[in-house]
């Protein structure tokens, strides 16, 4: 397994390896506003796709495409935004631009900001074909076409993915060795898995991006994608190679750092994921800095360190209650706006505090990790109830049933029927894509918190086979990196209550398949150990 020292041994010389690597060998969330920030050590060096342009055009452009590559959406807008200013009829810059509204693995896109991007180039396709600078770029802008569907009627989203992975497809069966085409084929190739994630598409993927790996190691589309490729627990040793390389050479990408523990995470390997997610929010805190803003506990990447922790059984309370202070102290301003507005919720959706109140997922995930791990229940934060804030609610509701079932079923009821209203307000809204895929875990929650209620209530016999129902659909769900979405494994549940009952051998089977779901979490192998005991 992979030891935190070796991670941290291949930073340091990672990082002296591509700092040094001569030019001959380098053919190889958005999460923070860009601001007048912006990053420098993202993997620009490595990037080598040919265009047209000015100097300082071209070089804003890489620096943007890098960025791209590496999810940090806001920032590389930013810097297609210069290579324009730079040198107005660039259109690649344009192209870039409208790329960062295209979210594939999120199943996110805001077509109308990407038309409005490309529309900036020019009135119509062929207006602003007519500005492509070779045959490349050609492609590049009549693959940006299919993929927002500016020709004729927009056709769905499923169907624009479809039609640019095709358009892709065909750019790089013309040119092979074109990196770029390698690895944003690869890229649409995963964002058809539309869903959740399906182990063929994934594969697929991992074939058209492995030649590229080969001839350009360094190059973070291709390591990005890979990771995504495998990150799974049965694909995550392939993952270990792109992960050595990936954490090193973008240090100031916090997307970059954090993604190396999509691997480290599948193998179960939480020093790792702890010192990744570390890494990772201490980019986004000097990336604040640098704004003039203070330091978070919240987001994605201090989510995983929350939970890396607590496999670990390190302590993550500060971690955790500092993220619900401040969502908190954001929930208060936006009641305040709220009732400032004589309870008219239509102006909370459009503001950080009242809309999504910032981070309210975050602190609403930490908490529940932090209950599920130790029985230690944090206050729910107290949402304004706007849509934008329905999956952050319908945690703290599971929450509250994850609590009170065990002592009072009553209250366990009122937290399920909360639950199901939150599920029934989000399937009424159009969901596809990694919406939908969340929208199956909503229901496994729910299913299983029926047989729970039964169980706790007296009805055990009944309440145990509709668990072990619920639990076997949840298992055959399509895998879900990161934690897992339903938080505590319901063959988890069976097993402690398997070995409450003393049946050590229906315990052991069910331990045994939450750690399929989940590999090596803490609860589950403690468990495992104990159904295993004389």
């Amino acid at each position: 397994m992979f030891q935190p020292s070796r991670f941290a041994a291949i930073l340091l010389a990672g990082a002296a390896l591509v700092a040094g690597a001569p030019l001959s060998a380098q053919r190889h969330d958005a999460h923070t506003a860009a601001s007048d920030f912006s990053p420098q050590a993202v993997g620009a060096q490595f990037m080598v796709m040919e265009v047209e342009a000015t100097d300082e055009a071209k070089a804003h452009f890489l620096r943007g495409l890098a960025l791209l590559h590496n999810f940090e959406y806001a920032f590389a807008a930013k810097e297609f935004r210069l290579a324009q200013a730079a040198d107005p009829d660039f259109a690649m810059a344009y192209w870039g631009e409208a790329m960062t509204h295209n979210h594939p693995l999120w199943a996110q896109q805001d077509r109308d900001a990407a038309l409005a991007i490309l529309a900036r180039l020019g009135a119509d396709p062929a207006a602003r074909a007519a500005k492509a600078r070779s045959e490349k770029e050609g492609l590049w802008l009549g693959a940006v076409e299919t993929l927002f569907g500016t020709s004729g009627e927009p056709a769905s989203k499923v169907e624009r993915d479809l039609a640019y992975l095709g358009a892709l497809e065909a750019m790089l069966a013309a040119y092979p060795d074109d990196i770029d085409m390698r690895a944003f084929t690869g890229l649409a190739i995963l964002g058809s898995s539309h869903g959740g994630r399906q182990i063929p598409i994934y594969m697929e993927a991992a074939g058209v991006l492995e030649p590229g790996f080969m001839t350009h190691e360094f190059h973070p589309g291709i390591l990005h994608y890979l990771i995504h490729s495998y990150d799974d627990p049965v694909h995550a040793p392939l993952g270990e190679r792109m992960a050595e390389r990936y954490a090193v050479i973008a240090p100031d990408a916090g997307h970059a750092q954090h993604m190396v523990s999509h691997i480290y995470l599948a193998l179960a390997d939480w020093p790792a994921t702890e010192l990744a997610n570390v890494n990772a929010a201490n980019v986004v805190d000097r990336q604040r800095a640098a704004q003039g803003r203070g330091p978070t506990s919240c987001g994605h990447y201090n989510e995983w360190l929350a939970y890396a922790l607590l496999q670990q059984g390190k302590d993550a309370r500060d971690l955790v209650s500092q993220c619900a202070a401040q969502v908190s102290e954001a929930a208060s301003r936006a009641s305040a706006q709220i009732a400032g507005d004589g309870g008219d919720m239509s102006n909370a959706g459009n503001s950080d505090d009242a809309g999504r109140v910032a981070n309210a997922w975050s602190a609403a995930r930490m908490a529940m990790f932090l209950g599920v791990e130790t029985g230690e229940w944090l206050d729910p934060v107290g949402l304004p109830p706007v849509a934008a804030n329905r999956s952050a609610r319908f945690v703290e509701a599971h929450a509250a049933f994850m609590q009170a079932i065990a002592a009072d079923p009553d209250a366990a009821r009122r937290a399920l029927a909360r639950m199901e209203e939150i599920q029934g307000e989000m399937a009424a809204a159009d969901r596809t894509g990694r919406d939908a895929a969340y929208a199956a875990w909503l229901q496994r929650a729910i299913e299983r918190g029926h047989a729970m209620i039964e169980i706790a209530t007296g009805d055990s016999a009944a309440g145990i086979a509709a668990l072990e129902q619920a639990a076997a659909a949840e298992l055959a769900l399509p895998v879900v990196f990161g934690p897992p979405a339903i938080y505590k494994p319901s063959y988890e549940i069976l097993g402690e209550l398997y070995l409450a009952q003393g049946q050590k051998a229906q315990a052991k089977a069910a331990f045994e398949k939450a750690l399929e779901l989940a590999p090596g979490r803490r609860l589950s192998l403690e468990g495992l150990a104990r159904a295993g005991s004389s």
